[in-house]
């Protein structure tokens, strides 16, 4: 028994033991070749060149001009970063391993990444030395650079180059830029509190950012000052005065950086791979484009506003070629930018709608989510195209709800507009999703209607080169499938009504191919966000207005006001652009034209395919897929038909009244004594159901008929002949004076 027990102690031990030493020989591997260099620590010799599209220099700058010793940054500074990113940082050699093993756990139990446990020497490893990948490779390499970087670098030096090289939102790198961007102070100024809301904010920038979310940030700053507090960098009082008081920030000072450049570092900053090569002096191409840009920049800097804005355009590739911004690209509510995207879209390309199905506008209400149109204003039957173009919030609910809000949340996630698992809601119809999206996300997600429903990731950068002319990276933009050519040409057909009749109809005056959408995100206390995105064949321009704070703009600034105003002045600035002709969207071969019954459209909804006789003004035109082209053929002008008729005598006169459609015009014959000839033809007469007929003779058997008719494309089509019941005049009496009288008014003449 004894030795049975030892053999399962010793079995026990061996596992854990062979899965140490397998775990130690795969680390020992992964990480033969990864050592620390010193040199990208800090970039000071570093420097980058910028070209424009057509390879001429821009701009040359060094990137370590922002470098601040540790001896001049505030020690409280300092420990606002280590409280609330890595506590034990003065005790750990580069790794926490008590914080990582809770964290594993954690992951296990949520079947997720969740949580990294990173200290701030494995942050400074990952930001200098690694991409952002999560893979088990890339956490060895890190654990064990930074256990290097530990062994030749003090806490203090560690801390000083963490600070120097953390990005902070706002094209601010390095504690240096933050201080002075946000606050107007150098590092050494920096308050508690301000300390505290930078430590706070590098977790999100763009959520946590003072300018972006105030509420947000001050949240976060209360919790970094409840840790300093905790683990004694402050005292209770620091704590109490602080916690309560506000975060004021500056004015937004020009920064040497354009607008553009700032995407472009931006954009270098997330390409892992050429982290190696960041110490060099590197040559980074781009898409800009200077004529589009000075008539993106001359329309938008001409619009007196008081509040924030920002425009752009990107090619039919999606390459950002020219970007203009007070306030950077940070993420902002969509509105009802979100419906071509996640709505229309999505049901064309399940076969949900057309852009012709008839969608009843009236006020909805789904267990208590009961959105409302603009002003409260209902149209009743409408089309989904007039519905998007007038940006109706009630069809566009009801699609939703139709398709399911998880299925076109499938159709969203492959663009890069972040989608989170509380977005799953009828909300989302109307933009409301709880990330938003940056000017460069929605405009890309525009650009899959110009690819033929392909989405390709926007990009800034078309390749990088080192000083001696090696290629680092060449823009590869994922591709992705969204929606089908025919859905992409729906839309982009659909959406040119809202420049001719919709919420965008400024554009109009331009007279060149457009499509469009507008978008406003607010409430009758007044509006937070206003869009105008527009595209043609060959770009796509979007721009919006709004407040970096979140405070309200008036409900007279929309989507369909200034964004759009602006929008018109920039395409009319591009149109001046020598030899620029502008082309529409692309043709395809996969939908058909169809003329369909505008009367059974318009009287009964429903869509039925008109015949080749029909006159065009009963016809409307539609683009469907080859595969939903309506079953039902309309026949109305195939065969007219009288559907009934009347006929009485009274005075000495015969009354005829025909109930027939009002596109049927009628020859009425006349038959009596064996003769039968035509008295009448409704055609270009205004009444063509009723006839009077005064030449009838006293005590008189009479015959009528009458023969529809329509003139269609292809000539006259007639019906059946109607045949009213035979008819007699009373006998003349001679002592009826008003016989006598209407008698001699008559007229010899011929019948009409």
């Amino acid at each position: 028994m004894k030795k049975k027990a030892l053999k399962i102690t010793i079995a026990a031990l061996a596992v854990p033991t062979v899965l140490v030493l397998i775990f130690l020989t795969y680390y020992l591997i992964v990480t033969a070749s990864v050592n620390l260099d010193k040199s990208k620590l800090v970039n000071l010799n570093s420097s980058i060149e910028i070209y424009d599209n057509n390879d001429n220099l821009l701009d040359e700058q060094s990137s370590g001009k922002s470098v601040i010793g540790a001896t001049e940054i505030p020690e409280y500074t300092l420990n606002a970063f280590v409280a609330i990113e890595d506590k034990r940082f003065y005790s750990h050699n580069g790794v926490d391993v008590k914080g990582f093993m809770r964290a594993m756990f954690n992951n296990i139990k949520s079947f997720s990444f969740k949580e990294g446990a990173s200290t701030i020497s494995q942050q400074l490893i990952k930001n200098t030395h690694l991409s952002g990948e999560k893979t088990i490779k890339r956490k060895l390499s890190e654990f064990k650079l930074a256990k290097q970087l530990e062994s030749e670098y003090s806490k203090k030096e560690i801390l000083e180059m963490y600070v120097n090289t953390i990005y902070f939102g706002d094209g601010c790198y390095g504690i240096t830029e933050a201080a002075n961007n946000y606050f107007g102070v150098s590092p050494s100024e920096l308050t508690v509190n301000q300390s505290a809301a930078l430590a706070g904010m590098i977790k999100a920038p763009a959520i946590y950012s003072p300018r972006i979310s105030p509420e947000n940030c001050n949240e976060r700053k209360n919790i970094v000052l409840n840790e300093m507090y905790k683990q004694n960098y402050i005292s209770e009082t620091e704590y109490t005065v602080n916690k309560n008081a506000d975060i004021v920030t500056v004015t937004k000072q020009d920064k040497n950086d354009s607008p553009y450049f700032q995407l472009v570092k931006e954009e270098l900053k997330n390409l892992p791979e050429i982290s190696e090569f960041l110490h060099n002096k590197l040559k980074i191409y781009t898409y800009f484009d200077e004529n589009l840009q000075n008539a993106l920049e001359t329309a938008i800097l001409g619009t007196e506003t008081e509040t924030d804005k920002k425009a752009m355009i990107l090619n039919k590739y999606n390459k950002i070629q020219a970007f203009y911004s007070d306030c950077g690209d940070f993420p902002r509510g969509l509105g009802s930018t979100i419906k071509p995207i996640a709505v229309y879209a999505p049901a064309v390309d399940m076969g949900i709608i057309d852009s012709c199905t008839p969608l009843n506008d009236e006020r909805i209400n789904y267990d208590g989510y009961a959105p409302s149109n603009y002003k409260d204003v209902y149209y009743g039957y409408v089309s989904a195209k007039f519905a998007l173009a007038k940006s109706l919030n009630s069809c566009a609910v009801k699609i939703l709800n139709d398709c399911g809000v998880e299925n076109c949340l499938n159709y969203v996630k492959k663009t890069d507009i972040p989608i989170e698992s509380t977005d799953k809601a009828l909300c989302l119809a109307l933009g409301a999703t709880e990330k938003g999206a940056s000017l460069a996300q929605i405009s890309g997600a525009y650009g899959s209607f110009i690819n033929k429903g392909v989405y390709l990731a926007p990009k800034t950068i078309k390749k990088i080169c080192t000083e001696d002319g090696k290629t680092v990276y060449t823009d590869n933009a994922r591709k992705q499938r969204i929606y089908s050519e025919e859905t992409a040409f729906i839309i982009n057909d659909m959406l040119k009504d809202s420049v001719k009749i919709g919420t965008a109809k400024t554009l109009s005056a331009l007279k060149i191919p457009l499509s469009a959408k507008t978008g406003t995100v607010g409430t009758e206390n007044g509006n937070t966000d206003a869009y105008s995105i527009s595209y043609n064949g060959d770009y796509v321009l979007s721009c919006w207005l709004g407040n970096t704070d979140g405070s309200l703009m008036g409900n007279e600034i929309s989507g369909g006001t200034i964004p759009t105003q602006i929008s018109l002045n920039i395409w009319d600035n591009i149109l001046q652009i020598n030899g620029y002709k502008p082309s529409d969207t692309f043709n395809s071969d996969k939908v058909v034209k169809v003329a369909i019954d505008k009367l059974s459209y318009e009287e009964n909804h429903t869509v039925e395919t008109a015949d080749d006789n029909f006159p065009e003004r009963f016809v409307l035109t539609e683009y469907f897929k080859k595969d939903r082209i309506p079953k039902t053929v309309s026949s109305r002008f195939a065969y007219p038909k009288v559907e009934n008729g009347k006929i009485s005598v009274n005075n000495y006169q015969i009354f005829i009244k025909l109930c027939l459609p009002n596109y049927c015009e009628f020859k009425l014959f006349k038959e009596f004594d064996g003769l039968k000839f035509q008295i009448y033809d409704s055609y270009g007469k205004s009444d063509k159901t009723t006839f009077s007929d005064k030449f009838v003779m006293p005590d008189k058997k009479y015959r009528y008929s009458a023969i529809p008719y329509v003139k269609g494309k292809q000539g006259i089509k007639y019906g059946e002949e109607f045949f009213f019941e035979e008819i007699k005049t009373p006998p003349l009496d001679f002592t009826d004076d008003e016989f006598w009288k209407d008698f001699l008014s008559i007229n010899i003449s011929i019948y009409d």
